[in-house]
């Protein structure tokens, strides 16, 4: 039986297997299901836990001669399996062997990772859909992480418009356990009573983006209007308070594709079709929509391939100082000279 993440708890409260198995390489999801079934399995009674893990070497027939002894403790035992790899080294005979006669008093729990599809045509995991509820966790994108955000906000009693959750969406790329942290500061910062609270997207910028991320849009916005000396001071100041320059680099790449895949769009649209698919904050709307008027895709993707060799730099595959190439990119995103405006 193939139980979604989300469906976990109503199936709990409605019914009780003996077997159950948590995969997946999504990690928040796979930690929250495995406790949910913890606390599950105690509260039905399954008050004694052994714990196995699956390794190189690992005998499979522990399993079953765990599952068949007596406890002095208890009357109901909980089995967990750890196993990392997402298969077992026996081919699965142990498992199909357990699944065709599963010990009453006994649940087991199978913490796997990643079950990868060739995997799911096998005998034991076949054996193992038949009597087990499986929960397979996959990594959220997309429309989905935006639902998915909505639904954790709302748990917390928090009401969030669509471009604030898109704002988390953005800064979290796919990462629960980071979006679970924002979430978690939000809640911390506006508790909420006993009705829902609306929070306004200006709240969420204040809490959710660090300094960090403030300074970098107005770091790369200082360079797009053509103020080098400010864009060239900031970056100072982040460089001496210990700001990774890998962090810095990554967030002006992220800006400088949105402005290579603006300008394509621009080519072929208008631009009002070619700002749609990106949220900006209104105060730089103005700046960007110009920015996308008067400049190519060939110039923006040019400047990826500088970001590029930054990388490099930065992760020491290539020679140079990554702090003096960022300095040069500032000044070509401005238009200008390093040299010019701080006379080195």
């Amino acid at each position: 039986m193939q139980i979604k993440p989300e469906q976990l708890r109503t199936h709990l409260k409605n019914q009780q297997l003996l077997v159950y198995m948590v995969c997946g390489d999504e990690p928040l999801q796979h930690r929250e299901s495995v406790d949910m079934l913890r606390k599950a399995a105690h509260y039905y009674g399954f008050t004694e836990r052994e714990v196995y893990t699956a390794e190189a070497g690992f005998d499979w027939h522990t399993l079953s001669f765990a599952a068949s002894e007596l406890s002095l403790f208890a009357a109901q035992r909980l089995i967990e399996l750890h196993m990392p790899t997402g298969r077992p080294s026996d081919k699965g005979e142990s498992l199909i062997e357990y699944c065709q006669n599963p010990p009453q008093g006994v649940l087991l729990l199978i913490v796997a990772g990643k079950v990868e599809a060739a995997t799911k045509k096998s005998k034991w995991y076949k054996a193992l859909d038949k009597v087990a509820g499986i929960v397979n966790v996959w990594p959220i994108n997309g429309t989905y992480l935006n639902q998915w955000l909505n639904q954790r906000l709302r748990s917390k009693g928090l009401a969030l418009q669509a471009d604030a959750i898109q704002l988390i969406a953005d800064r979290v790329e796919g990462n629960l356990l980071a979006a679970d942290q924002e979430i978690e500061k939000l809640s911390l910062l506006y508790p909420a009573a006993d009705q829902m609270l609306s929070l306004s997207t200006e709240q969420v910028v204040e809490a959710v983006f660090d300094s960090a991320r403030y300074n970098v849009f107005d770091l790369f916005d200082c360079a797009l209007s053509k103020d080098l000396k400010r864009a060239l001071k900031i970056l100072a100041g982040l460089r001496s308070e210990g700001e990774s320059i890998i962090l810095l680099m990554t967030l002006i790449a992220k800006e400088v594709r949105m402005l290579a895949r603006m300008t394509a769009i621009r080519q072929k649209q208008d631009l009002e079709a070619a700002m749609k698919p990106f949220y900006l904050f209104p105060k730089r709307k103005s700046l960007i929509s110009q920015t996308v008027r008067t400049t190519e895709p060939e110039y923006w993707q040019g400047l990826l391939e500088e970001l590029l060799e930054l990388d490099k730099m930065a992760k020491g595959a290539t020679a140079g100082e990554p702090w003096d190439k960022l300095q040069l990119i500032l000044a070509q995103i401005a238009g200008q000279s390093v040299l010019e405006k701080t006379g080195f």
